[in-house]
This record gives structure tokens, C-alpha cells and sequence, in this order.
């Protein structure tokens, strides 16, 4: 059965807006800066962590406090964002930033670290990657290619996340087709959908991440999805702006799967 998984948000601060969450919810999706959350059901961790990068104690110590505070995790999913390790943001994208790391270093670090990952949390929870937004900057070199996520994903026995908004993000900024990155992408693998829809910025004529609440394109390509790929068990609505939409679209979703 298909769960539907909302994250953790500042929607939560209010009584009244969580009981309607927890209403038209199965489960939890935590993030990092929710991570002092005591709400029940807290199965998924959705964590701004790369494994592609080179890590040291500090990475460590929070994924032990994830694994000590989070008794009923299930999946633990991972970024693919960057290809150096301290990215700088700036207008909302990624510029290089310390250390550039090389497609093979990445890969690399990626087969020592999810090793490890896995050692830590034990076959009780799944561990998955997701794909990112591209924009027009060299932070994103390698990161957002198709066949690079695959890669990761295989070689690494890993399940995958996959953000239709930044799939569409990613197609837009780079003018590419959107069915064919989609197929590139390591799909048999989905374990979990992100849902929203994007937006496009028209003075820079880039596509953003822009957490809108899910159109009907986007429901109509989830539910594809699920018909297609049996191996979906979550899916997770990004929208954060107001109740009155969060609680249209998770009942929406619902009537769709």
C-alpha cells in the first residue's frame, strides 16, 4: 500500500494545522531542521547531506543522532547537489565553492560512504538518493546528469528518490527533454515521489524549485508512475505556503492512487 509521507514544517507550529496534516497523512518525512521533532511516526528522513562528498566526524555524529532519535525510520534519503563541498548560495543557486571534486572522486566517495550508511542504520532502513535542480553554474557539473545518478544508485545497490520538480527544473534550465532524462534516470529503483510543481522565473528565463502545490499535469504524471513502477511505496507533497492547499492536494493525491 502507497503512503503518503508529509514533511515535517512550520505548518506543524500550529495545533489545528497539524491535526489536519495528521489527518490526510500515513506518516512523517523528516528533515534536518526538523530533526527535534517528537511528532509520532517519523519514517522517513529526508537529509541535505551528500554522501558524494568526503566526510568527516561531523557528517557522522548527526546521522547517529538521526538513527538514535528516529526509532521507527524505515528510509533515510540522501542529496546529489553539489560537486564541491562548501557550495556557495547565491540568488537561490549553487556556486562553487571550496573543494571541486572530480566525477570519479565523487563516485569514490560515494561507494566508502553509503558502505558505512549502511553499517550504521542495518538492513531495517532503506537508503536512497534523490535527483537535483541544474542551473547554469559549474556547482552543478556531473550532479544532475541522468546517467551520474544512475550510476550512483547501482553501484551502490541504493533506492531512489526521484523529485519530479527538479526532473522539470533540470530539463528546462538545460533544454532537454523531459521523457527522455526521465527514462535515463534509475526509475525501477523509485521508492519515493516528490511532488510539486515548479516555477519559471522570466527575467533570468530559468526554471526554479518553487514548491507550488502539485497542478494537474503533475498529478496525471504520478499517477503513471505508480501504475508503472510497483516499487513506489511513498509519495510527498512540498508544499508549504498554506493548509487550505496542502489539504487539497494530499486529499487529491490520495483519490489518485
Amino acid at each position: 500500500m502507497i503512503k503518503l509521507a508529509t514533511p515535517i514544517s512550520h505548518l506543524f507550529e500550529n495545533s489545528d494545522y497539524q491535526n489536519i496534516i495528521v489527518e490526510n497523512s500515513d506518516t512523517f518525512e523528516c528533515r534536518d531542521r526538523s530533526i527535534d521533532s517528537s511528532i509520532d511516526n517519523q519514517t522517513l528522513f529526508h537529509c541535505e547531506l551528500q554522501p558524494i562528498h568526503k566526510w568527516s566526524e561531523k557528517e557522522w555524529s548527526f546521522l547517529k543522532r538521526i538513527k538514535e532519535s528516529k526509532p521507527d525510520l524505515r528510509l533515510i534519503t540522501f542529496h546529489l547537489a553539489s560537486c564541491c563541498d562548501e557550495p556557495k548560495l547565491v540568488n537561490q543557486m549553487f556556486e562553487l565553492g571550496g573543494r571541486e571534486y572530480s566525477k570519479q572522486e565523487m563516485f569514490d566517495f560515494a561507494k566508502k560512504n553509503f558502505s558505512d550508511i549502511k553499517n550504521l542504520f542495518g538492513d531495517s532502513v532503506f537508503i536512497a538518493v534523490e535527483n537535483n535542480n541544474y542551473y547554469p553554474t559549474e556547482a552543478y557539473r556531473d550532479v544532475t546528469e541522468a546517467n551520474f545518478v544512475s550510476e550512483v544508485v547501482k553501484a551502490n545497490d541504493l533506492k531512489f528518490l526521484f523529485d519530479l520538480s527538479h526532473a522539470r527544473v533540470t530539463c528546462y534550465n538545460k533544454n532537454i527533454n523531459f521523457e527522455r532524462y526521465k527514462n535515463d534516470l534509475p526509475l525501477d529503483r523509485t521508492i519515493q515521489l516528490h511532488i510539486c510543481t515548479f516555477g519559471i522565473d522570466k527575467e533570468k528565463g530559468l526554471a526554479y524549485d518553487a514548491h507550488n502545490y502539485p497542478d494537474e499535469e503533475e498529478l496525471l504524471e504520478i499517477q503513471k508512475l505508480v501504475k508503472n513502477y510497483k516499487s513506489i511505496e511513498y509519495l510527498t507533497v512540498e508544499y508549504y505556503r498554506d493548509i487550505e492547499n496542502l489539504e487539497a492536494s494530499l486529499k487529491r493525491v490520495r483519490e489518485l492512487v
